[in-house]
């Protein structure tokens, strides 16, 4: 759990360079949470990955919508 926080740190950290910028492409979301671009993709076409804005044939991905999706698909440990 500890290697996640500081990946989504270290990409937070590369992302606030540009604080006004609010949307990733598939391969920024896609390292963002941790998957490979083929497996948001695939859920993407399967309508049940995290919400998707299309602007003209760009693919968006809002952070507020990668979070929310993180979120709600947290699980408790069994440990």
């Amino acid at each position: 759990m500890d290697q996640i926080i500081a990946r989504l740190e270290r990409i937070e950290e590369k992302l606030s360079v540009s604080p006004q910028r609010e949307y990733l492409n598939i391969d920024e979301a896609a390292e963002f949470i941790g998957v490979s671009r083929q497996t948001l993709d695939r859920w993407r076409m399967e309508a049940t990955g995290p919400a998707v804005h299309r602007v003209g044939r760009r693919v968006l991905y809002s952070l507020v919508d990668l979070r929310a999706f993180m979120d709600a698909h947290r699980q408790k440990s069994l440990a």
